[in-house]
Order: structure tokens, then sequence, then C-alpha cells
């Protein structure tokens, strides 16, 4: 299981209706709305690198409202680390 975080800019006036779609989306396991940089912030959880490829390319970057996608994948700390 491959999980990251997509944040999100998200042009003015479209925030409802791109929360209404994301929140569709089998795939996001937390989102919150923030303020900043982005504007939403998905935690998800994908099998494989080619599934995150097509959530990103396929879905969440043709959402209407979307501007621009930021993804952070999350890796485990190396042992020496913990």
């Amino acid at each position: 299981m491959l999980e990251a975080y997509i944040l999100l800019r998200i042009k003015p006036g479209t925030d409802r209706s791109v929360l209404r779609s994301v929140q569709k989306l089998q795939q996001v396991s937390e989102m919150d709305t923030v303020y900043g940089e982005y504007d939403l912030l998905m935690k998800i959880q994908v099998e494989t690198m080619e599934a995150l490829d097509a959530l990103i390319f396929d879905t969440v970057r043709t959402i209407k409202g979307v501007e621009r996608t930021t993804t952070l994948i999350v890796i485990e700390p190396p042992n020496n680390a913990r």
C-alpha cells in the first residue's frame, strides 16, 4: 500500500464543487481544507505508483477548479531514525 498527501490549489469560487468531487474519490482516506499556499490537503492510499499517477493525472488534475497539485509520497524512515 502506498500513501501520499496531495496538496491542491483551487481557483477562487470553485472550492465547494472541488470538495464535492474529491469526497467521492475512494482513495481519499483523509481530507482537510487549509489556509495558506494551498487550499485542500488530501491523504490518499493506492496500491501502486501507476495507480497514484492515474489518480493524479487522470482524475484529480481534471477536476474543474483545480489549478495546481503537489504530491508528497509517504516513506518509511530509516531504521536508525527511530
